[in-house]
């Protein structure tokens, strides 16, 4: 009588299906970065002669004054 082996052996013609694991990828949360407010302490300094605000006038031969923070008013 001649009939199937009674094993299937497991070298098959199909290769047996291989599953990679999902992969998984850990990144670190940037930083957190702190933005300082101007406080009570920081003031502005204007030049009258050439006249604008430091850092937009570099040099101020007549001396700086220091003025108090103003709000703008482009909201």
């Amino acid at each position: 009588m001649v009939g199937a082996p009674l094993f299937w052996p497991y070298y098959s013609y199909y290769p047996w299906p291989y599953y990679y694991p999902p992969s998984v990828v850990v990144v670190p949360p940037a930083p957190t970065t702190y933005i300082e407010q101007g406080s009570a302490d920081q003031y502005w300094y204007y030049c009258t002669n050439p006249q604008g605000y430091y850092p937009y006038v570099k040099e101020c031969p007549a001396g700086w004054q220091q003025v108090a923070p103003q709000p703008s008013d482009n909201r």
